[in-house]
């Protein structure tokens, strides 16, 4: 299988079909049993979903916040694709873009260039993002194993839905045999309906959002990124954006204990159990801005005034990036030498 170029997805036509099976499937919960398995289930099916997409597709494969070893990281690549948020490399190809050009008219899902059902999910349905440009992302589409689970990453939910369906039918995993459909429906399609829009809150929710309670803005990012605690949990810290946006590469996406990031412990866990190694951390000189941006924010009740100059030039053509977001690194030798390890 060629690693450089364009990898061709399925059509975008299929996307969207897929797309709306989906979401209709959940109104299969009117008319199907629930117990308290498949509660279980449907929450734990949820949160490996998200963690998936943040700690796996996002902290991982496109930001290179941590290492780990070959197999763990095609575990973590098999992952995002069962999770029905498509392939690995994908997901980095377009979250990398994304922060090359945060709120700018090239940034395809952002809220504030384009409508916010756009920017929630409909540019998954366009035809010119359904494809992987292998050559944007060469530190990961230099290794085969990602490269094939990116090509045929729809194979994987059809895996999952088709195992989860039969534990459902055959055994009494889920309360009692003969619970195949209410399995589909609360087992499967609930959660991975839910996991997604818990990526696409990320998108809508937390750019383009007037600084007050539910969101702060503690630092100059030149977006309109900001932090919301509401949806800490139920993104797994993902919501803490505005930090994130600053050190893009730092392993928590929340800076502070208060800032509470299931994502971060999760790696820590992993750490203890060396599956993982090397968390990129917060350098101390932020943590101080992060401080002194929320003072300011608290004593003035207003974001930090360069950052909204800089977040309106965000959304003009032919601006120039920002000298305060930093960037996707190449990865480093000790990076690359684990990803071919």
């Amino acid at each position: 299988m060629k690693q450089t170029g364009i990898q061709r997805a399925e059509s975008h036509t299929v996307i969207k079909v897929r797309i709306w099976i989906s979401h209709l499937a959940c109104l299969g919960v009117f008319f199907v049993p629930l117990t308290t398995e498949l509660l279980v289930a449907c929450i734990a099916g949820y949160i490996w979903r998200v963690l998936a997409m943040e700690l796996a597709a996002h902290r991982y494969f496109s930001h290179r916040a941590f290492r780990t070893s070959r197999p763990v990281q095609c575990v973590l690549g098999l992952m995002v694709a069962a999770s029905g948020h498509r392939g690995p490399i994908w997901w980095a190809m377009h979250h990398r873009q994304h922060h090359r050009h945060s709120d700018g008219p090239l940034d395809v899902h952002s809220p504030v260039t384009h409508s916010f059902w756009h920017a929630h999910m409909g540019w998954l349905t366009l035809a010119e993002t359904a494809d992987t440009d292998l050559d944007a992302v060469k530190d990961l589409s230099r290794v085969p194993e990602l490269v094939w689970i990116n090509r045929w990453h729809m194979l994987f939910p059809l895996a999952v839905l088709v195992i989860t369906v039969l534990l459902g039918a055959y055994t009494p995993l889920f309360g009692s045999t003969g619970m195949g459909w209410a399995a589909a429906i609360w087992a499967f399609f609930v959660p991975t309906v839910l996991g997604l829009h818990a990526a696409f809150a990320v998108n809508t929710l937390v750019h383009g959002r007037r600084v007050g309670f539910f969101n702060r803005r503690p630092f100059d990012t030149g977006d309109t990124t900001t932090n919301s605690w509401l949806l800490a949990i139920p993104t797994l810290g993902a919501s803490w954006h505005n930090n994130h946006h600053r050190v893009m590469n730092a392993a928590r996406a929340g800076f502070y204990w208060w800032q509470l990031d299931l994502t971060y412990l999760t790696l820590r866990a992993l750490q203890a159990m060396r599956l993982v190694w090397g968390l990129q951390v917060v350098p101390a000189a932020v943590l101080a801005e992060g401080r002194e941006g929320r003072q300011r924010q608290q004593q003035r009740g207003t974001a930090p005034t360069v950052g909204v100059a800089t977040a309106v030039a965000a959304a003009t053509p032919g601006r120039a990036p920002s000298a305060v977001v930093q960037m996707q690194q190449p990865p480093t030798p000790d990076q690359r030498r684990d990803l071919a390890a």
